[in-house]
């Protein structure tokens, strides 16, 4: 009778076992630090795409997009901006003062002007090959000027020569 008994009891408590087993929790797993990366444009890519827009324009909307820009709040991007706008003129004087526009970029300390100088050492480089480049055209060109105006002169004289030659008497003919 023993047994009868007993069993009963075990499976009750075997029962009672796997309910407490059932509602303990698992123990927790360490905490995963996870990091999700969100890829947003910056500034220099905004300015990229800026100054392929702004290479695409004809010399009416360069003139028009300096005027807005030079409306905007000044800041180290429109700086930049401007800066490509003016060297998009093709004018040496503009050239200039879009080197001096980024110099201003590289002088500012700030945040976002900090995150702009490799970029703005970059168009630095490019504009100052660009003025060497069109002051070496405009030398090249006051020595063709120059040498055309030699050549012009000779002939003048050549052809004076001609003519003097020609009035001569003709001597032993």
């Amino acid at each position: 009778m023993k047994n009868k008994i007993e069993r009963p009891l075990r499976a009750a408590a075997v029962g009672a076992l796997v309910l407490l087993a059932a509602c303990t929790t698992p123990p927790a797993e360490p905490p995963v630090a996870t990091i999700k990366l969100i890829h947003s444009p910056s500034n220099v890519d905004e300015l990229l795409a800026y100054g392929i827009q702004v290479r695409k324009m004809s010399a009416a909307e360069v003139a028009r997009e300096l005027q807005r820009a030079n409306a905007n709040p000044s800041g180290p991007a429109n700086a930049v901006r401007r800066a490509m706008l003016l060297a998009a003129t093709r004018d040496p004087i503009d050239l200039a003062r879009a080197e001096a526009q980024l110099w201003n970029v590289m002088a500012d300390n700030s945040v976002e002007a900090d995150k702009l100088k490799p970029f703005v050492q970059l168009l630095v480089g490019h504009y100052s090959d660009l003025r060497r480049v069109a002051d070496n055209a405009e030398k090249s060109a006051g020595q063709a000027r120059d040498a055309q105006r030699k050549v012009d002169l000779l002939n003048e004289k050549l052809e004076a020569l001609k003519n003097i030659e020609r009035s001569l008497p003709a001597a032993g003919k």
